[in-house]
């Protein structure tokens, strides 16, 4: 059964709610989170490698700006969600020069 144009802007919606959600629930544990993190690799020795939580957090953040994107074009670029925009949560990550 195919879904309506409107049941997947509904079924889309409630998924960018949901990541959005995800997101301000994690923004506090991310801050605190390093970029990398220590290993002991099979051979004993001790390696940086990337932090497994930032790559998590980063990958949902990009995919929430590309189901919001995908949102747009598929209202028309007209509707307007409950979310808050990809860009105030942009404003939260600026780092100051």
């Amino acid at each position: 059964m195919k879904a309506s144009k409107e049941q997947q802007l509904h079924t889309l919606e409630n998924a960018i709610l949901a990541m959005r959600d995800k997101i301000e629930e994690q923004i506090p544990t991310f801050k605190e989170q390093a970029l990398s993190q220590e290993v002991t690799v099979g051979t004993g020795e001790t390696m940086l490698r990337q932090n497994p939580n930032v790559s998590e957090f980063r990958a949902l953040v990009k995919d929430y700006g590309q189901a919001i994107k995908t949102y747009r074009e598929l209202s028309g670029g007209n509707a307007e969600m409950e979310a808050s925009s990809l860009e105030s949560i942009r404003n939260r990550f600026k780092v100051a020069k």
